[in-house]
């Protein structure tokens, strides 16, 4: 019986313009949130959504069936 596994993760790292600090407290609890819930809702799992006032950090796990591309326009 053949079977295809596959565990793709993905590390992406999305920067402000120009590196300005724009993610404030106030919004980055927020922020996070909103960033893991499209990766879920595309069929992923967001396993870790961190990052500082200047970038944010995404450790994901993709779905065999959307192409990396395609995640990436979602998000």
């Amino acid at each position: 019986m053949a079977a295809t596994l596959t565990n793709i993760l993905l590390h992406i790292v999305f920067s402000t313009k120009h590196r300005e600090p724009f993610i404030t407290q106030a919004i980055e609890k927020d922020l996070h949130a909103y960033l893991a819930a499209v990766i879920n809702g595309e069929g992923g799992h967001a396993l870790i959504v961190n990052g500082m006032p200047d970038h944010v950090h995404i450790l994901a796990r993709m779905p065999h069936a959307i192409s990396v591309s395609d995640m990436m326009r979602c998000i």
